[in-house]
């Protein structure tokens, strides 16, 4: 920020003349507030045009005129270039046949940075947590956002120049978007072709793409250094060009930091650890800070005290105590988050970077504080001394509190509210990864439900006391819409209000955090703690009332589903899965409802202090109107929840009706098919019954055929002498009927022995093992594959569904010395190749060719499968018949 400095040469009466002496007022702060004082028209342009001078480059001094006065403002050379950056991308519809056209807040800011970076725009910036939506869902990354930029925008929306709009996303954020109005366009004619060239050289991307328009773009990425998924905003253009930008490269300051906790919350007069003697090592060391950063408001002595709420009940403090040894004769230690999942093993290896705590005192049921000493590896040079003093309550209050000794070579009496924002950054990121170490399983089940699997990022309260500040000035004073209330923002986010408590304090309240400035700031803070305690109430709530939105949107879309189930088969399925995500999150989220009730239950309002200063503070913290706000917000989040649990049973009644339905017809189904193959059952009973009788029936057929052969008589040939002289005349002339008898007899004789042949072939088909077995036993598949290939495949089926991928394969065993030299089974396989298992098995063995029984069977496979490395965690037998089964085989 512009830190506020004096010309002592006259200027000319182009640039506001007559004003020697004149401090250069930031952009916003000439443009903004001009209007409450009672200055005259001549006057007010004057002071906005010595504004316009201040951080300009010394190449665009000729560049000032008349130009810049528009409607009578005069507007700076950073309005000029932010109003014609953002009409390249949003403009307003300037025919009925026209479609308007936007441009969102977050773009914005990315692209304003990037014209910081270049060079362009002569603001400041500082890392900022910011709520991104994409795709329905909304995650927190601190990027580099100026708040000058944003007061620009604003003063041009003042000025009716940019259109704002207000929308929602799909799970429900606020987004604002913005466009040059026709008056904007107006001025935008005005604004010199060396001006905008500056512009376009940021906007639009270099060569051979220079006449395509940079457009933001979010990528949701993994980094594996970080190993979880991080957000990068890349700058694209048509034709393939893009690159990745810098604005959520966080700027890290080398800094020394004490552990710091109010008298209030400790429970002993246990000394804290004092780094005050090693503030001159933050001085050696570095910081990656890219901008020239100007400084407008210094603090003195400063304590920082970030709070959140968790759900805490007295059974976690209890096992938090447990865990950290509190009660132990060596209390703290290194602590990790880390599962052990083999504590019978020898070494244990961790990633770098663990937190040693050591504890100052505790309540068994109701709080403990202690010290964490941070040892998370940091860019090379930067030297980062940070110690938190944490204090955990069982209402659910946790406090991380520091005191700054020094922030590069600034001491403790003089620190800089820009290099304060970042040193906040690494205070929200660490003190996440601090307690989600100390956490219970269960609690983080909780965080991760509430904020959508972002728990790491969420937001904090920041309360800064300081002991002074410089510039000392009235409290409404802070709020000028320029240098001073937009470095506060960097800090504690938007302004709210501003007070004086008594004669030397100073109150400034914002969005995100406040801060109290003052010699008496230390006599206050059992006031200012009951104040953030209410307050990271009232921030918890604001999250958890947008996830009920995000319930209430997985619920319509259940109900939707449902009653389009009919036109897509995967909707019962994707219901079921929709209807436990909702029960689990409403399950969720009326534990944590619960916690919230019991934390306010035992909270009392503090008596208002009898001194003039501790009264004016009490009543502006309103603290009693809030704590019975924060009552009445937590009864409506109860009413919410129980309608979404209502509507979770009528969706589930829903869906019963509809699996019932499905049911019914698949027991009709199966009735007709029943009644089918009963049908067909005694049909071919019948059938078979006449198929007996007709084979019989061929069977005499080809009887007498075989003898009307043997004689010749159906070949048209002469009666052979022998028949003549063997058959005819001593057997069918003498004997009537006779012949007729040896046939019947020969029928019968040669019917009884086909019969007896038939019933030969058929008992071959019997006498055979068929086991089935349920294995379900961890494989390797690659070594499956291989071991397959081997094998005379006759047989494969595949089934693939999402998340499943099933195979069978069938295939005849060969070697007889391997099955203990009887006829080898026939095997069949069910694989999960998805997940690696082996489901189950399906042997077919002739057992009139095989000695071996069931266990056999399984007991030689099993061998064979752990040999060739396919089993895990299988140890083979010594021989193939004595080792004992798997635990996990069941017999069916």
């Amino acid at each position: 920020m512009a830190k506020t400095k004096f010309r002592d040469e006259d200027n000319d009466g182009d640039n506001g003349g007559d004003l020697p002496g004149q401090p250069e007022y930031s952009a916003a702060k000439a443009t903004a507030g001009l209007e409450d004082k009672a200055y005259s028209k001549e006057v007010k342009t004057k002071l906005q045009g010595a504004a316009d001078r201040g951080g300009k480059r010394d190449d665009e001094e000729h560049l000032e005129g008349e130009w810049q006065t528009f409607e009578e403002v005069r507007w700076s050379l950073n309005h000029a270039k932010l109003l014609y950056m953002i009409s390249k991308y949003a403009v307003t519809a300037q025919s009925v046949d026209d479609e308007e056209s936007w441009i969102r807040n977050v773009p914005l800011l990315v692209m304003v940075y990037e014209g910081i970076v270049a060079g362009v725009l002569d603001f400041d910036y500082a890392p900022q947590s910011t709520l991104i939506s994409q795709d329905g869902v909304s995650k927190r990354t601190f990027m580099n956002v100026t708040q000058e930029g944003k007061s620009a925008v604003d003063d041009l929306r003042e000025q009716k120049l940019l259109n704002g709009l207000k929308l929602s996303s799909e799970d429900f954020q606020p987004i604002t978007a913005y466009q040059c109005s026709l008056r904007g366009l107006e001025f935008v004619q005005q604004i010199p072709i060396r001006l905008k060239k500056d512009v376009d050289g940021f906007i639009y991307a270099p060569k051979p793409f220079q006449d395509k328009l940079l457009l933001v773009q979010l990528r949701r990425e993994f980094d594996e250094e970080e190993e979880k998924e991080a957000q990068h905003f890349y700058l694209v253009a048509e034709g393939g060009f893009e690159k990745m930008s810098s604005v959520t490269d966080i700027e890290d300051v080398s800094y020394v930091a004490s552990p710091y906790l109010p008298l209030h919350v400790r429970r002993s007069e246990k000394p804290m650890t004092s780094n005050a003697h090693r503030a001159g090592e933050a001085a050696s060391g570095e910081s990656n800070i890219k901008d020239d950063l100007s400084e407008a408001i210094h603090l003195a002595h400063v304590n920082l005290l970030v709070g959140e709420w968790i759900a805490f009940g007295s059974n976690q403090i209890v096992a938090l105590n447990e865990r950290l040894g509190a009660m132990d004769r060596c209390q703290g230690g290194l602590f990790t988050s880390k599962i052990d999942s083999d504590p019978t093993a020898t070494q244990f290896k961790v990633p770098t970077g663990l937190t040693q705590v050591g504890i100052l005192d505790y309540d068994l049921i109701n709080c403990i504080n202690f010290e964490a000493e941070i040892n998370y590896p940091e860019a090379e040079g930067i030297v980062q001394v940070e110690n938190f003093g944490m204090h955990l309550n069982v209402d659910g209050t946790i406090m991380y509190g520091m005191k700054i000794e020094a922030i590069m070579e600034r001491k403790a009496d003089d620190i800089s509210l820009d290099m304060l924002s970042r040193l906040l950054v690494d205070v929200q990121k660490d003190s996440s990864q601090i307690i989600n170490d100390l956490l219970s399983a269960y609690q983080r089940s909780l965080l991760d439900m509430i904020f959508n699997g972002d728990e790491s990022n969420r937001c904090k309260y920041n309360m800064v006391i300081a002991e002074a500040i410089d510039p000392k000035l009235n409290g409404e004073e802070y709020m000028d819409r320029g240098d001073n209330e937009n470095e506060l923002k960097q800090v504690i986010g938007d302004i709210q209000s501003a007070h004086n408590i008594g004669a030397d304090d100073v109150l400034i309240l914002g969005r995100d955090g406040m801060l109290f400035a003052g010699p008496n700031s230390r006599r206050h803070e059992p006031l200012l703690l009951f104040y953030l305690s209410l307050l990271v109430r009232d921030m918890f709530i604001r999250v958890f009332f947008v996830r009920t939105f995000v319930l209430d949107d997985l619920l319509k879309t259940i109900r939707r589903l449902i009653m389009e189930h009919e036109s897509d088969p995967n909707n019962i399925s994707k219901v079921r899965t929709m209807l436990n995500s909702a029960s689990r999150d409403i399950i969720l989220l009326q534990e944590i409802l619960s916690y919230l009730g019991e934390s306010l239950e035992g909270m009392e309002v503090p008596e208002r202090p009898e001194d003039e200063a501790g009264g004016t503070l009490y009543k502006v913290l309103n603290m009693a109107n809030m704590r019975r706000d924060v009552v009445v917000r937590v009864n409506d989040l109860k009413k919410l929840v129980s309608g979404a649990q209502h509507e979770l049973q009528n969706l589930s009644s829903m869906t019963d009706v509809i699996n019932t339905k499905q049911l019914e017809d698949v027991f009709k189904s199966v009735e007709a098919n029943t009644k089918f193959l009963v049908d067909a059952s005694g049909a071919n009973e019948r059938s078979s019954a006449s198929l007996q009788v007709m084979q019989v029936m061929l069977a005499g057929m080809f009887s007498f055929d075989i003898i009307d052969r043997i004689s010749g008589g159906t070949l048209g040939l002469s009666t052979p002498w022998w028949v003549e002289q063997w058959i005819n005349e001593p057997i069918v002339a003498r004997y009537p009927f006779l012949w007729f008898a040896i046939n019947i007899v020969w029928l019968f004789l040669f019917s009884f022995v086909l019969l007896r042949v038939m019933r030969w072939m058929s008992d071959l088909s019997t006498g055979f093992l068929t086991l089935r077995v349920k294995v379900n036993a961890k494989i390797n598949v690659d070594k499956m594959e291989l071991f397959l290939s081997d094998k005379s495949i006759e047989v494969t089926e595949s089934m693939e569904e999402p998340h499943i991928s099933i195979k069978k394969v069938t295939w005849q065993e060969k070697d007889w010395a391997l099955w203990a030299g009887g006829a080898p089974p026939k095997i069949e396989l069910a694989l999960d190749t998805q997940y690696g298992f082996l489901l189950s098995v399906v042997f077919h063995l002739d057992k009139k060719k095989s000695e071996l029984n069931e266990e056999g069977l399984m007991r030689i496979l099993t061998a064979t499968l752990a040999e060739h490395g396919i089993l895990a965690d299988y140890t083979p037998p010594t021989t193939l018949y004595s080792a004992p089964m798997p635990k996990d085989e069941e017999m069916s």
